[in-house]
């Protein structure tokens, strides 16, 4: 939910980018949807790989390198795109927020042949687009586009491709399953009281949705009236009920995996239901860098949850335990 690194970058105009060939390289790295002007920015990332805990943080470190180059397409740059070498997601990893999904995802990114694209922001973008915008028959055309033109060969040995998404994003998984019928679900969480603790502490930038009554209405059901006297534990904690339903409507068609048996059930549980195979050799590198912190582009060891950490307050405990818990235990039983 952040501003974009590209805001900063010239950009030119078209001037023929509309072709294949043209955008050979090119990756779309922020989408706008404003009536009557609707655009994609592609960033010139030859060479660059997706490395980082965010694909937003590869789009950053790419805007602060020597030369960005940034080009300005309509929407149909797309379609012409889609002709060139692109894999359809293999899996779709949806999660409950603060749960090891970011694990999940570093990990099968260190998987050779894998692609593993974290959280884009245009694929966000377009989530978040109303219906006077977008209908869903023209929604899932364009997700099913984007999220190709994002997992193109652009280096020849990608094999596999792994979509994660934003823990809100799940309020729209039929669009998902509509665009990518064939895609494997994963679906990562954690006690809800543990996740509901790490949001006090540490606000989400999905947070922001709490100032947008009709996109909080259209994801998490909650009315505009009511979304008036919630505050942001609160709002947090409806949200996260409205994402385990979410969940647990995508029933057994999805793979289900708890913070608790993380990072063994990468290679144990996620790998062989997406169907990649791994030898010794590649367990013991996930093993090895399982011991460093996730979102840290860095080689910082994990240690845990910060010491120290509040626990929520005792009515929201009671809301926690009332309306989230018996959501996660049904996905629990059900797996």
């Amino acid at each position: 939910m952040s501003k974009g690194a590209t805001a900063s970058i010239p950009w030119r105009r078209n001037n023929g980018m509309g072709d294949a060939a043209a955008l050979a390289g090119f990756t779309p790295v922020s989408l706008a949807l404003a009536s009557g002007a609707a655009s994609i920015d592609w960033g010139d990332l030859t060479g660059w790989r997706f490395s980082d805990p965010f694909f937003d943080q590869t789009v950053e470190r790419w805007a602060g390198s020597a030369a960005p180059r940034l080009a300005r397409t309509g929407l149909d740059a797309l379609e012409a795109l889609d002709e060139t070498p692109s894999l359809d997601p293999a899996a779709l990893i949806f999660h409950l927020s603060r749960c090891g999904s970011t694990l999940v995802s570093r990990l099968l990114s260190r998987v050779p042949g894998m692609l593993v694209v974290a959280e884009p922001k245009p694929v966000n973008t377009l989530l978040l687009a109303g219906p006077a915008a977008l209908g869903e028959a023209e929604a899932a055309r364009l997700l099913r586009l984007l999220v190709r033109a994002l997992g193109r060969r652009r280096f020849g040995d990608e094999q596999c491709y792994a979509l994660k998404l934003s823990s809100w994003n799940v309020a729209r998984l039929d669009l998902f399953r509509r665009a990518f019928p064939e895609a494997k679900l994963i679906w990562v969480q954690r006690r809800p009281i543990e996740v509901m603790a790490s949001l006090i502490a540490d606000p989400p930038g999905w947070l922001a949705l709490r100032g947008l009554p009709q996109a909080a209405e259209r994801l998490f059901g909650m009315a505009p009236e009511a979304l008036r006297g919630l505050d942001a534990a609160r709002f947090c904690a409806h949200a996260l009920a409205a994402l385990l339903a979410a969940a647990r409507a995508a029933g057994g068609a999805r793979l289900a995996v708890d913070y608790r048996d993380l990072p063994e059930a990468v290679w144990t549980r996620i790998a062989p239901f997406i169907g990649v195979d791994l030898g010794e050799s590649e367990i013991a590198l996930l093993r090895e860098e399982a011991r460093y912190h996730a979102k840290d582009p860095g080689r910082r060891l994990f240690s845990g949850d910060p010491p120290g950490r509040a626990a929520p307050p005792d009515a929201l405990r009671a809301l926690v335990e009332e309306k989230l818990e018996p959501l996660y235990r049904a996905i629990e039983s059900d797996a």
